[in-house]
C-alpha cells in the first residue's frame, strides 16, 4: 500500500506548537474518526465532513520520527471508509486524510484494526502521547522490535526501500540480478581462497563448455573492460588489453617482439652501414628529394663533397725554392684528372724577394699534387675544385 500524505490542521499545529518560544507542547490524541464521504482536505478543517464513527486509538512513538496508531472497531456495524481524522483529547481535529477510492471496509460479523503510522519531522514526534496504549502492533524501526512487511525481490535489487525487510531468498534474488548487470556469469565461476598450503591466493574454476579461465579486470564503476587474463585447458595464459608484465607485453610473450623486421614490416638501417645510399635506397630517393654533402678534413688539409659530384679541397703548406717541388696528398682522391683546377695564394707578402714573389702549383695525380716559390720558402694556402 502506497504511504498517506496526512494533512496537518491549523488547529492541530496551534496546539502542539509554543507560542512563547522553541519547542513542542505535549498533546495526546485520543481517537480517530472516519468517513465514507469525498471530501477536500484543507489544514482549515475543524470537523471531518461526512463523520459516522469515531474509535478510542492506542499508540506510542517507536522510534526513527514515526509515532505508531491503532484503533479497534469490535461492533456489527458494516462500512466502507475513504477518510480520517485524528483528534486530540480535547476535542481538536489534529490531521485528517481523504482519497476518492474506499481505504478500507469492515463485513458486520467482523472486527476490524485501523493502523496508522505517522512520520513527522523536527521532533515533533516525541511532543505526542496516547491515551489508550493497551492494544498495539507497532511497526518495526531501528530501536524497536515490531511488524515489518517483506520486500519483494525488485524492491531488495533496487536498494531504496528504507523500511520494508528481505528475506535469504529476496537476498539472493537480488544479489543475482546486481550480478546479471554486471555481465558475471554466476554458476561458471567459483572463486574462493585455498587451503594453507596450496598454491596461490585465489581460485578460478575454468568454464566447463570451453575449457577456459577467464579474469576480466574493469574500470572503477565497473562500465569498462581494462582488459582480462585468458588461461587454457593446457595452462598457457595470456593478457589481452593493455601491458601487464615483461613476459606478457600487450597480449604477447618475448618470442614475439624478438622478430623485429616482422613487428616493424620493413628492415632497419644498420647502425654502422648508415648511409646516403642507404638511406635513399629504403625511401625511394630521387635527386630533387635528397642529394649526398659531405666534408670533413685529415693531416693533408680540409675537403667537402658536393651535389654532382663536385669535390673542393684546400690546405695550407709551405713551398719551396725549388726546381722540383715534392709531391702532396690531396686530403681524398679526386675522380677526373682533367677537372682539377688548383689555386696557390701566399699567405704574406716577401718584401726581400728579388724574383716577384711568385708562388704556383700542380695537378700530378688523382691523389696528388705540388706547389712551389720562385724566391725564397714561402708559407701558401691552397685549393683544388674538381670531380
Amino acid at each position: 500500500m502506497d504511504n498517506f500524505q496526512i494533512t496537518l490542521t491549523r488547529a492541530g499545529l496551534g496546539a502542539i506548537i509554543r507560542d512563547d518560544g522553541p519547542g513542542f507542547i505535549t498533546v495526546v490524541i485520543a481517537q480517530i474518526g472516519l468517513t465514507d464521504a469525498e471530501f477536500t482536505v484543507a489544514s482549515t478543517l475543524t470537523a471531518l465532513p461526512g463523520e459516522f464513527k469515531r474509535l478510542d486509538v492506542s499508540g506510542q512513538q517507536v522510534g526513527d520520527d514515526i509515532v505508531h496508531m491503532v484503533a479497534l472497531d469490535a461492533s456489527d456495524d458494516a462500512y466502507t471508509y475513504r477518510g480520517f481524522a485524528l483528534y486530540l483529547s480535547d476535542g481538536t481535529l489534529f490531521g485528517a486524510y481523504g482519497q476518492s477510492g474506499p481505504i478500507a471496509a469492515k463485513a458486520q460479523p467482523s472486527a476490524t484494526h485501523i493502523v496508522v503510522d505517522i512520520h513527522l519531522s523536527g521532533g515533533m514526534a516525541d511532543a505526542i502521547s496516547f491515551g489508550d496504549t493497551n492494544f498495539l502492533n507497532p511497526p518495526a524501526t531501528t530501536t524497536r522490535q515490531g511488524v515489518v512487511e517483506l520486500a519483494t525481490v525488485e524492491e531488495a535489487a533496487a536498494g531504496l526501500d528504507p523500511l520494508r525487510a528481505i528475506t535469504p531468498a529476496t537476498a539472493y534474488g537480488a544479489l543475482l540480478d546486481w550480478l546479471r548487470g554486471r555481465n558475471i556469469s554466476v554458476g561458471l565461476i567459483d572463486a574462493y581462497t585455498p587451503n594453507i598450503g596450496t598454491t596461490g591466493a585465489v581460485r578460478i574454476l575454468a568454464n566447463g563448455q570451453t575449457g577456459k579461465a577467464i579474469l576480466q579486470c574493469l574500470n572503477v564503476d565497473g562500465s569498462r573492460q581494462l582488459g582480462y587474463l585468458l588461461v587454457d585447458d593446457t595452462g598457457a595464459a595470456q593478457w589481452h588489453g593493455g601491458p601487464f608484465n615483461a613476459d606478457l607485453l600487450g597480449g604477447h610473450d618475448a618470442g614475439w617482439f624478438a622478430d623485429i623486421v616482422s613487428r616493424l614490416g620493413y628492415v632497419p638501417f644498420d647502425s654502422a652501414g648508415f648511409t646516403g645510399a642507404a638511406v635513399k635506397a629504403v625511401l625511394g630517393y630521387t635527386p630533387q628529394d635528397a642529394a649526398d654533402f659531405s666534408f670533413g678534413s685529415n693531416a693533408s688539409g680540409y675537403w667537402r663533397r658536393m651535389p654532382g659530384g663536385l669535390i673542393e679541397q684546400w690546405g695550407e703548406v709551405t713551398a719551396g725554392e725549388t726546381g722540383s717541388p715534392p709531391a702532396l696528398n690531396f686530403p681524398i682522391p679526386f675522380t677526373d684528372l682533367a677537372s682539377i683546377n688548383l689555386q696557390v695564394t701566399a699567405r704574406a707578402p716577401n718584401i726581400g724577394a728579388t724574383n716577384g714573389n711568385k708562388v704556383g702549383g700542380n695537378r700530378v695525380s688523382l691523389t696528388q699534387f705540388n706547389v712551389f716559390s720562385d724566391d725564397l720558402n714561402m708559407d701558401v694556402f691552397w685549393r683544388a675544385i674538381g670531380k
